[in-house]
């Protein structure tokens, strides 16, 4: 555990500001943001978002990808918009990738919530469906990961990786303890992805003294799910999962049913220290091994 670590209940000193805002207000900057350099790939770059425009651009690219090809159901300001704002955007830092081929247009995303951001009472995204206590009463430097979203056009890999090495670069440069976020399945029948839920519960189950628990109705236990395949189960792992499983990842043993973004999704989370050790550039060369 990093005892240097500061609790949630401490404030983090912030600017004042920008003269750009964000659709949820001025973006705010924390004083001391990670000393990340921008790195590239082919004609694209991933860097974390400076202004409140390149925020705009990556919740342009959210609303694309979650409710206009998941078949999400967007709020009536969301529509007019044909952005995917909220609450925490101006609480994050996002990764976001540019295709230098199209203006720098941003073709992938992936946003970052510190528990350290956020103000004394104020929850995670993910809180509004799970019970975060134990992870919060463990850990005092949490990192909440969302809104993972690329360009359809750009699910070749090069994109996904280019954001995943950044995120366990900004993990290790911030001295983060745990990461965690939910992992979702298209549909809302859990009994369809009953095999790989069972097979995720079988391996990879948190323990109980950290285990998320869901505070919403429309929950299923995947122990009252049948089995199905479970020889083929783990082929059909996601590849975003599939990777933080192999970092250590620890699974939720109840998945939600989600009518908004029609899908299951699970809790998972990440002990940093589980990752590779101390060894910082063994995660690192893990992430740039693995392939969708």
């Amino acid at each position: 555990m990093i005892d240097t670590a500061r609790r949630a209940d401490e404030q983090i000193p912030r600017r004042a500001g920008l003269n750009r805002r964000t659709p949820q207000g001025p973006l705010l900057l924390r004083e001391a943001p990670p000393k990340l350099e921008p790195s590239a790939a082919g004609p694209y770059s991933v860097r974390l978002a400076e202004s409140g425009e390149e925020i705009e651009a990556a919740q342009r690219l959210r609303y694309e990808v979650m409710y206009g090809e998941w078949g999400g159901k967007p709020d009536p300001a969301k529509v007019a918009s044909r952005s995917d704002a909220d609450e925490w955007d101006p609480l994050a830092y996002h990764i976001i990738v540019t295709d230098g081929r199209a203006d720098g247009r941003v073709v992938g995303t992936l946003r970052l919530v510190s528990n350290l951001c956020l103000e004394p009472g104020k929850r995670f995204y993910t809180e509004a469906a799970f019970d975060l206590s134990k992870l919060r009463d463990r850990y005092g430097k949490i990192l909440e990961l969302t809104r993972f979203c690329i360009d359809p056009d750009g699910r070749h890999g090069v994109i996904l990786m280019l954001i995943w090495k950044f995120a366990m670069q900004f993990i290790a440069e911030t001295r983060t303890e745990v990461m965690m976020g939910c992992a979702s399945f298209t549909g809302m029948d859990a009994v369809v992805h009953g095999d790989v839920l069972h097979h995720l519960q079988r391996e990879y189950m948190a323990p109980e003294d950290l285990r998320p628990s869901p505070v919403v109705d429309n929950f299923v236990r995947i122990d009252d799910l049948p089995v199905g395949d479970a020889e083929g189960a783990e082929r059909k792992i996601p590849t975003l999962l599939r990777g933080y499983l192999k970092l250590g990842a620890r699974v939720s043993d109840t998945a939600i049913i989600d009518p908004v973004f029609n899908s299951t999704f699970i809790c998972i989370y990440v002990d940093a220290a589980s990752m590779a050790g101390e060894d910082t550039v063994l995660v690192t060369a893990r992430a740039e091994g693995e392939r969708p």
